[in-house]
């Protein structure tokens, strides 16, 4: 009991203790020659440097450190002859106070610090955490059997309950995860918590799991399920280093009960704590670890949350010291390690630091540091104050002060006894009716505690929102983006195609310039061939005339000479020459006669060649009438591609204005309903915090009269109905306060419901957000699709022209072949000429203009 009664209400300045255990060598460091370089000396540690060369005893410099408790674990006795420490001393010097704190309503803290391999989870845990009873038991385990002890010893006493619940976290690359967390069977996935702050409650940690137990059994079973998937790596300084900060919770609370003279039981909170077990993870030099991969990322984010630990630790130990320090808030948010150690370092705890140090010069650097560390930490103050609810403990005194006035009136007048008696029962009556508006007011703030969780939920849901909202903003801003880079490539496109089109039509024009002047050549070249046939026929013509003239002559001398040699009966050898001469123009005329044949052919050919003029010129027509078409569908696309690019635009802007002004109303609606929300919140608090206040007030002011009373018999039964009837009063003024309060809830239920109601209109207008985003995908996939459409098209009429330009080469070469067989031809109509003894310039001339025809058409062929 004289651990229950001990509380305060004014805040206390508690400097945190600070302990140092110096460890046993290890095998390493015994095998290696390495000297000792610490003494102990009662609280003083004396580190001296060595010689790392030689390896001696001999010392340069020394530094002395003083603490409040020094363990000397070494086989070897101290400079004073002091036995090794062993883990239970360590623990009634560290451990056991902190059982008191918390039974006495203070928070309380307990971190070990040092290098990795110095025994701050032996210390912490122990060797094994389930061994409670051997001498290997950690402090953790030591100090959960004392408490459940303790507990059970204050129950006994029958006025106060106490329920202890645990927590264990870790902090593993400045990430939290709840290692109590409910997982699958042999999993090891890690939850993670988030690390918030509340104006009152000060650091907690929001959807951590916490477990409430009833026995030591309960808690070793949940340190080994957190310490299975605890993050640990053997190294080369530690076959199982702890890879993380572990730090295992306590959370006591009180429930105090009141029996009253009609025998009813009324409880009410009373104290509660929270202790914070803390195993850091230790520092270490990567070249003596030699850690690499995912290990080095390890060590590198635990030295860097040490050394953020470090600056706060002097800080702190500076603002102590000097009032006027440089320093207004130590960086706590730079680390999740020393955002979660807030409280326990400058602020509402009773703290204990364990350094554990090894004795090696092996370790000089690191046990140096440490040393400083922790030197400096002992200079940090922190205010520590009871936690308890102030109506709570006024109750609890006033129950102190009655059973005090039961003590006092004993052995007195019973007339007397029975009217102080009396005066006890209305006095009893009237804390049993304050206690029943304390326990109405504890489910009221416990509503309240929901409703404000209720409010964080719906706060959560309306930042998704707003994330959400801003997520459509960056897609729309993406999709403008999109839409003007489109805009931008189909400009190319265009500008593309306007040059693609200028260079065709240039091309083309050259190519029907090229083309006329063969026309032009070719028919300035058949005409000419055709004058010249013209004349050749005449020629022809005229000779025909003249042979059918000489062979009638011929018949004629025939005719004579057959006159004559049937007549005259001339000599053979006359007729033999007739005969010669008659056989000579029989194959004069049958020459003529395949001449005659051959110009034939000739004319027929030249028909055959006008006839492949026309359709090179109908080829030419087609031609053109093929562009014409390209033209207008290029014209046509564009149109379309202008058409869908004003519509993206009109469909663009008019999300963009429907977001900015949902958006902005949203923002404005949601801003007044928190500020009016907060403001009543705030104002009815307020209210109910003064009504409380002043009915607290008139309690002391009626236990006042009620002593006064005591002294002066004669008017105490007077005073006593003026306090009664002023009781009532305040009676009446209770009850017109729980209405008040039950309209209050009815106001915050109806919020509740607006609240929700909002919520609601947030999702159809996320939903009508969504609707708009996936028409503006769907346009510009459309979009897309058009300008991949175009640019088919536009392909197509690429390829369909190259296909007509091979169409039209393949047909001038050939023109080509043709024109070589005319040549043939009029080769072979010039020997024919000359055979016939027409003359050669005319077969000249003709020659030349059908070479030049010819080279000519093979040039243009060759471009």
């Amino acid at each position: 009991m004289s651990v229950q009664n001990k509380s305060t209400c004014a805040t206390v300045e508690d400097r945190i203790k600070v302990a140092v255990r110096v460890r046993p060598l290890n095998f390493r460091e015994t095998t290696g020659g390495w000297p000792l370089i610490l003494k102990k000396k009662s609280n003083c540690v004396t580190l001296t440097s060595n010689n790392t060369l030689q390896r001696d005893n001999t010392t340069k410099d020394k530094n002395k450190f003083q603490f409040d408790h020094v363990f000397w674990s070494l086989d070897s006795p101290d400079e004073s002859g002091g036995e090794p420490v062993g883990q239970a001393e360590v623990y009634a010097t560290i451990g056991r106070p902190l059982v008191a704190h918390a039974f006495n309503g203070f928070n309380s803290c307990l971190f070990a610090y040092g290098q990795t391999g110095s025994g701050k989870t032996y210390t912490m845990m122990g060797a094994d955490p389930n061994a409670v009873g051997g001498a290997d038991a950690g402090v953790t385990p030591r100090l959960c059997l004392e408490l459940f002890q303790m507990r059970e010893r204050i129950e006994a006493e029958g006025h106060s309950k106490w329920s202890v619940e645990v927590g264990y976290i870790e902090v593993y690359n400045e990430r939290v995860s709840d290692l109590l967390a409910k997982r699958k069977k042999g999993s090891k996935e890690e939850v993670f918590v988030d690390v918030r702050e509340h104006p009152t409650r000060g650091v907690f940690i929001e959807g951590q799991e916490l477990r409430e137990v009833s026995s030591l059994d309960e808690v070793l079973g949940l340190i080994e399920a957190g310490n299975r998937v605890r993050h640990t790596a053997a190294t080369k300084m530690n076959d199982r280093s702890s890879r993380s900060h572990a730090i295992f919770m306590l959370l006591l609370r009180e429930e105090r009960s009141m029996q009253t003279a009609t025998g009813q039981t009324i409880t009410t909170a009373g104290k509660n704590s929270r202790m914070n077990l803390v195993d850091l993870a230790g520092s270490e030099r990567v070249a003596q670890s030699e850690v690499v991969g995912q290990q080095f990322s390890e060590a590198r984010h635990i030295n860097l949350s040490l050394t953020t630990l470090g600056r706060v630790i002097d800080m702190l130990a500076d603002m102590t010291k000097n009032k006027d320090s440089q320093w207004s808030m130590p960086p706590y948010r730079e680390s999740k390690l020393t955002f979660l150690l807030k409280d326990s370092l400058g602020g509402n705890s009773k703290t204990f630091m364990i350094a554990t140090v090894s004795p090696s010069g092996m370790n000089y650097e690191e046990t140096l540091s440490t040393l400083r560390y922790a030197s400096r930490a002992r200079d940090i103050v922190n205010v520590t104050k009871v936690n308890e609810d102030p109506r709570a403990l006024r109750i609890r005194e006033l129950e102190e002060q009655m059973e005090q006035m039961r003590k006092d009136i004993q052995g007195k007048d019973p007339a007397y006894v029975a009217e102080l008696e009396e005066k006890l029962r209305l006095l009893e009556a009237e804390t049993q009716k304050r206690a029943a508006d304390l326990q109405a007011l504890e489910r009221e703030r416990e509503k309240n505690e929901i409703r404000e969780k209720m409010l964080r939920v719906t706060e959560a849901e309306r930042q998704e929102l707003l994330s959400r909202a801003g997520a459509l903003e960056r897609q729309v801003e993406e999709s403008r983006r999109q839409a003007e880079y489109h805009e931008r490539a189909n400009q190319r496109l265009k500008e593309e195609h306007a040059q693609r089109e200028r260079e065709l039509l240039e091309q083309m024009r050259r190519r029907e310039d090229e083309m006329e002047r063969i026309r032009r050549r070719k028919e300035a070249e058949v005409m000419s061939g055709q004058e010249q046939l013209r004349k050749t026929m005449e020629d022809l013509e005229r000779e025909r005339r003249d042979r059918e003239e000489a062979l009638r002559v011929l018949g004629v001398w025939k005719e004579e000479l057959n006159a004559a040699l049937s007549d005259s009966r001339q000599s053979q050898e006359q007729r033999a020459e007739l005969e010669r001469q008659n056989a000579q123009l029989a194959d004069r005329m049958r020459q003529l006669e395949s001449e005659r044949e051959a110009q034939q052919r000739l004319l027929h050919e030249l028909e055959l060649l006008r006839d492949e003029h026309e359709s090179l010129q109908r080829a030419v027509m087609l031609l053109r009438t093929e562009v014409e078409e390209m033209d207008q569908r290029h014209d046509r696309t564009t149109y379309h591609l202008l058409a869908v690019m004003e519509l993206h635009a009109e469909c663009y802007e008019a999300v963009v204005a429907r977001l900015g002004v949902e958006h902005e109303h949203q923002l404005n609606q949601n801003a007044r309903w928190d500020a009016d929300e907060r403001a009543a919140l705030e104002r009815r608090n307020e209210e109910g915090l003064a009504e409380r206040d002043s009915a607290l007030s008139a309690l002391q002011e009626a236990l006042a009269d009620c002593q006064r009373r005591l002294d002066e018999s004669e008017t105490a039964e007077e005073r006593l109905r003026v306090a009664y009837e002023a009781l009532e009063k305040e009676k009446d003024g209770i009850h017109e306060n729980m209405k008040l309060l039950q309209q209050a809830k009815t106001e915050v239920e109806q919020s509740l419901e607006a609240m929700t109601s909002e919520r609601d209109e947030l999702r159809e207008n996320l939903l009508s957000l969504k609707k708009d985003y996936d028409f503006v995908v769907k346009s510009c996939a459309k979009l897309r699709v058009d300008m991949s459409l175009a640019d088919l098209e536009h392909q197509d009429e690429l390829a369909r022209l190259r296909i007509d330009n091979d169409a039209f080469a393949a047909e001038l070469r050939r023109a080509l072949g043709k024109l070589n067989a005319s040549e043939v031809r009029l080769k072979y109509l010039r020997s024919l000429c000359k055979s016939a003894g027409l003359g050669g310039s005319a077969e000249s001339g003709e020659d030349y203009q059908v070479t030049r025809s010819v080279l000519a058409m093979r040039k243009t062929l060759s471009k």
